[in-house]
C-alpha cells in the first residue's frame, strides 16, 4: 500500500465587500424614529394634586375653577339646585327632571357636570340625548371642545392624563389609534410606558385614554338624538350608567299626541332598557315646557311623574308691584320700534322707554325677584347708552319682543292655556288670530265710518280705532298708546293739566295722518269716545274744547263700576237727557258751555263685543284685526295681538247657580283690560 497524501489546505475566500447605505435608507430610518417619537407622548402630573382633590369634592365650586371662562357669574340659586340635582343622579341614580329658562345655559352646564363624572370616575358611560341627530353632533362637538380650548389652562393643568394626550392629536383623530404614552400615575405616582393609550376622539361617540392610574381611564361620552333608534348602546361589555335627556319635545310631539306617545316609550322603554343588570342607570331630564301637555310638563309635575322628582325654574320668580308702569313700557317699546321698522320714527333702539325706565326704575323694580340678576344685555348703544340696565327690564323686553305667551312658555316654564276657553266661549288665541288680511292702518272695502276709543291713565292713553260696515261687521285697524307727558309717579301735580294736553294731541295726530282706503281716499274718525271715569274733569275740559267728534264716556252697571240707571227710551228726549237702546247721554255743567256725557250699558256693550269674536271671520258682524293670516309653525305669531287679546278677554260671562237660582255676570280675569 502506498500511504495517502493530506489534502491540500483550503483556500481561503474572502468577505464581499460591506455595502454602504444609501441616501433612501437613512431617510426612512430617520422617518421611523421620527414617527416613533411622534407615538410617544409624555403626560405630565397634576399641577395642583391638592387644588384638584378639593375642588372634586365641590362640584359648583369645580365648574366655576376649570370653566370660569364659560360660569363667569357666581351662580344663582336656580343654577345651584340644578347642579345638586345632576350630582345627585350622578353619584346615587335614580330619575330627575328640570324644567329650567330657555337661554339659563342648562345644556351647558349638563355637558360639563358631565365632564366633572368622567373624569372623577363617579360614571364610565354617560350617555346624553338630544331631540335630533343634529342637536347631538353639536352637543358631542363642543363637550370634546372643553379639553382642548384655550380657555381651559386650569382643566390641563390639573387634568393632564386626558387633556394631553388629546392635545397631542393635533387635530387628527387617527392618530389616536397608535399613540404611546408615558408617565407617572396618578394614584401612586410610580412610572409607567411606554403603552398604548388606546382612546378615540371620532364619530359619535369619544373614549378617554387608558392611562394607568387615572380615574377617568376608558371613560365614554356619547350623543343620540331621540329621532333615531337608541336601542344596542354599548361598547363592549360596558353599557350607559348616565344618560341625560336633553329637551325632548320638538313640535312633533307637542302638538302631536301619538308623537308625544312615543317620546315616553322611548324614555321609559329604550332608553331605561340600555342599564345594565346590576347598577340602574341614572336619568335625567333638562328641558323648558312648551305646553301645558307635553312631555316636559309630564315629566316635570311631580303628581303625574313622582319618582322623576320634577323641578321648575322661573325666570321671573315674583313680578314687580305695579305691573301697569311695565305695560306702559312695553307698548311704548312695541310703538316705537314698529314706527322706526315702518319709517315713521327714529328711535331705533326705543330709548324713549328706555328713559321711561330710567325715570321710574325706583317704582317699576320694586318688589320683583328675578332668578338670574346678571341676566341682561351690557352693551354699548350707538347713542352711547347701555342696552339694558337690568334682568327685570330685559324679561320685560322679551315680552314686548315676543308676546307674554311665549316668555311664560320659554322662560318662566308656565305656559298658558292658550286653547282653552273663557266662560264665554271666547279665547285670546282667537281673537289674536281673527284677522282681516289687511294691513294696519288701512281701511277694508264696504266700510262706511271710523270711531275711535280712549282709555284714560297716569302715565299714558290707550287707544283702538274701528272701521264699521253699515251691518255691523267692524276691524280694529289701529291701535296704541300714547305717552302721557309731565306726570310723576306718587305725586298728581299737574296731571289734569298732562292728561287733558295729551288727548287733544292724540286727536291732532288723527287729524293730522288720517286713515285712507286702498285708492288713496281719507276717511276722518266720526266720533271718538274718552273713558270719564277716572279725573273726570281734565275729560270734560279736553273734550270741550275740542269739540266735535269727541265725547267723554262712562260704563254704568254691575262691571261698568257705577250704579245702573234706566237705558230704556221711555224717558223721552229732554234739553239735558237723549236715551238710546243700550246708551245714554246726559248733558253736564262745566266751566264752559258744558258737554254731553255718553252714558253705556257696559254688561250689554262686553256681551256685544264678545259676540263680535266669537263670530267667524268674514261672516256679517264679526270683529277682526288687522293683519294677513300667520302660519301656526311660525313662533311670530305668538306675539302679534297677544297683548291686545288679554285686554279684550280679560273679563267673561259666567253663570253659577246661586241659591237654587240662575246668576250671570261678569268675572274678571286679569287686571290688564
Amino acid at each position: 500500500m502506498f500511504p495517502t497524501a493530506p489534502p491540500p489546505p483550503a483556500k481561503a475566500v474572502a468577505a464581499p465587500p460591506r455595502a454602504r447605505p444609501t441616501v433612501r435608507a437613512k431617510d426612512s430610518a430617520r422617518k421611523r424614529a421620527a414617527a416613533a417619537t411622534a407615538r410617544l407622548v409624555i403626560v405630565p402630573p397634576c399641577e395642583h394634586r391638592r387644588r384638584r382633590d378639593m375642588l372634586e369634592q365641590n362640584l359648583a365650586r369645580w365648574l366655576r375653577w376649570y370653566f370660569h371662562h364659560i360660569f363667569t357669574d357666581a351662580f344663582t340659586e336656580q343654577q345651584l339646585a340644578m347642579i345638586e340635582a345632576l350630582r345627585a343622579a350622578v353619584v346615587h341614580g335614580g330619575d330627575q327632571a328640570i324644567a329650567a329658562s330657555r337661554g339659563e345655559g342648562k345644556t351647558t352646564l349638563c355637558e360639563c357636570v358631565l365632564a366633572w363624572s368622567l373624569l372623577t370616575g363617579q360614571s364610565r358611560f354617560a350617555v346624553l340625548f338630544s331631540a335630533t341627530g343634529g342637536d347631538a353632533e353639536n352637543s358631542l362637538a363642543t363637550w370634546k371642545a372643553l379639553f382642548i380650548d384655550d380657555e381651559s389652562k386650569r382643566l390641563q393643568a390639573d387634568y393632564p392624563e386626558v387633556c394631553t394626550p388629546v392635545a397631542a392629536l393635533e387635530n387628527t383623530p387617527n392618530r389616536a389609534h397608535y399613540q404611546l404614552i408615558s408617565g407617572n400615575r396618578h394614584d401612586t405616582g410610580e412610572p409607567y410606558g411606554p403603552v398604548s393609550s388606546k382612546f378615540q376622539w371620532c364619530g359619535r361617540r369619544v373614549q378617554l385614554p387608558k392611562v394607568p392610574g387615572a380615574p377617568g381611564s376608558r371613560g365614554i361620552f356619547a350623543t343620540r338624538g331621540l329621532d333615531a333608534a337608541v336601542r344596542g348602546l354599548k361598547v363592549g361589555n360596558q353599557r350607559p350608567d348616565v344618560a341625560v335627556i336633553d329637551d325632548p319635545d320638538t313640535d312633533e310631539t307637542v302638538n302631536s299626541s301619538d308623537q308625544a306617545a312615543k317620546l315616553v316609550r322611548k324614555i321609559e322603554r329604550n332608553i331605561a332598557g340600555l342599564a345594565g343588570q346590576k347598577r340602574p342607570m341614572a336619568r335625567v331630564m333638562l328641558t323648558t315646557i312648551q305646553r301645558t301637555e307635553c312631555v316636559s310638563a309630564w315629566y316635570t309635575d311631580p303628581a303625574q311623574k313622582p319618582t322623576w322628582k320634577g323641578q321648575r325654574h322661573r325666570f321671573m320668580v315674583k313680578p314687580p308691584a305695579n305691573l301697569e308702569l311695565w305695560e306702559e313700557y312695553q307698548a311704548m317699546r312695541l310703538q316705537a320700534l314698529e314706527q322706526f321698522a315702518s319709517g315713521q320714527g327714529d328711535d331705533e333702539h326705543a330709548r324713549g322707554a328706555h328713559q321711561f325706565y330710567i325715570d321710574n326704575r325706583a317704582e317699576m323694580d320694586r318688589g320683583h325677584e328675578v332668578a338670574n340678576p346678571n341676566r341682561y344685555d351690557q352693551s354699548t348703544l350707538p347713542d352711547g347708552s347701555q342696552a339694558e340696565l337690568s334682568a327685570v327690564q330685559a324679561y320685560y323686553n322679551l315680552v314686548a319682543r315676543l308676546g307674554a305667551e311665549a316668555v311664560a312658555t320659554e322662560y318662566d316654564n308656565s305656559p298658558p292655556e292658550e286653547a282653552a276657553a273663557l266662560d264665554t266661549g271666547l279665547t285670546a288665541y282667537r281673537v289674536q288670530h281673527q284677522v282681516s288680511g289687511y294691513p294696519r292702518k288701512r281701511i277694508p272695502p264696504g266700510v262706511v265710518c271710523l270711531t275711535a276709543g280712549i282709555d284714560v291713565r297716569k302715565i299714558a292713553l290707550h287707544w283702538t280705532v274701528r272701521a264699521w260696515e253699515i251691518n255691523g261687521t267692524g276691524y280694529t285697524i289701529d291701535y296704541g298708546i300714547q305717552e302721557v307727558h309731565g306726570t310723576v309717579v306718587g305725586s298728581d301735580e299737574g296731571l289734569d293739566l298732562a292728561i287733558r294736553r295729551t288727548i287733544l294731541e292724540r286727536m291732532e295726530d288723527w287729524q293730522d295722518s288720517p286713515y285712507v282706503r286702498e285708492g288713496g281716499e281719507q276717511l276722518p274718525i266720526k266720533l271718538a269716545l274718552v273713558d270719564a271715569g277716572w279725573r273726570t274733569e281734565a275729560v270734560y275740559l279736553a273734550t270741550e274744547e275740542w269739540g266735535h267728534g269727541l265725547m267723554p264716556a262712562m260704563g254704568f252697571g254691575r262691571s261698568g263700576g257705577c250704579a245702573k240707571p234706566n237705558f230704556s227710551d221711555g224717558q223721552g228726549q229732554t234739553a239735558t237727557r237723549r236715551s238710546g237702546d243700550g246708551w245714554f247721554m246726559s248733558h253736564r255743567p262745566t266751566a264752559g258751555q258744558g258737554v254731553w256725557l255718553v252714558g253705556m250699558d257696559a254688561d250689554r256693550w262686553k256681551a256685544w263685543e264678545h259676540d263680535r269674536w266669537l263670530t267667524d271671520p268674514g261672516q256679517v258682524g264679526a270683529m277682526h284685526n288687522h293683519g294677513a293670516p300667520t302660519d301656526p309653525k311660525n313662533r311670530d305669531h305668538r306675539k302679534r295681538h297677544f297683548a291686545y287679546s288679554k285686554h279684550i278677554t280679560a273679563e267673561a260671562e259666567v253663570e253659577e247657580i246661586v241659591d237654587g237660582r240662575l246668576k250671570r255676570y261678569w268675572m274678571t280675569k286679569s287686571d290688564n283690560n
